[in-house]
């Protein structure tokens, strides 16, 4: 269970602050997160991340579907039980990672498809994929599968991109709601 309360809010400039509560961790924003690529901040151990006060770690669901892949995170327990962190874990959705990663990829209405940047294997990439493999990853925020937008961008492609995306958030959230996704 996931709850947001503002604790501040600048009446000149609307700027706010607040505290987000995950079931591991109560995070205060604005908040810097450390990005934890393949379930590792590089050079850092989760005990010298919480010694300098981090709360809340960002991973990526491209890279770690690829390697060790979701499943194998699965069964070990999660990511938090994977990488030894008891604080809060939210995961991207790889669709940043498919776009820029690879030459080779194909974005349609229905997802992603794209070869994976480590040995050139094809892989498909969905709003109902990338749930199920955040469920998987046991996160405690899931992000949906959008898509990048290149700068710079013709008008036209701006907006099927911002179109499908919205599509792509309308069609996760239905998915976490049939199958009462916990990511």
């Amino acid at each position: 269970m996931t709850s947001f309360r503002i604790t501040k809010k600048d009446k000149t400039t609307a700027a706010r602050c607040g505290r987000f509560k995950t079931s591991h961790y109560e995070v205060r924003t604005p908040n810097f997160m450390p990005v934890a690529t393949q379930a590792t901040v590089k050079t850092q151990s989760p005990q010298d991340l919480k010694k300098i006060g981090v709360q809340i770690i960002i991973c990526n669901t491209y890279h770690l579907m690829l390697r060790p892949s979701s499943t194998v995170i699965n069964d070990l327990g999660g990511l938090h039980r994977f990488m030894d962190w008891d604080r809060a874990i939210i995961t991207d959705s790889g669709g940043f990672q498919a776009y820029s990663l690879t030459d080779l990829k194909k974005i349609t209405d229905d997802g992603i498809e794209f070869s994976s940047h480590l040995d050139g294997s094809r892989h498909f990439l969905s709003p109902e994929i990338a749930v199920q493999i955040q469920d998987e990853l046991k996160p405690d925020v899931a992000m949906c599968l959008d898509v990048f937008s290149a700068y710079p961008m013709e008008f036209l492609q701006a907006r099927i991109a911002v179109e499908r995306t919205v599509n792509w958030a309308k069609r996760s959230l239905q998915v976490k709601k049939k199958y009462h996704y916990s990511a």
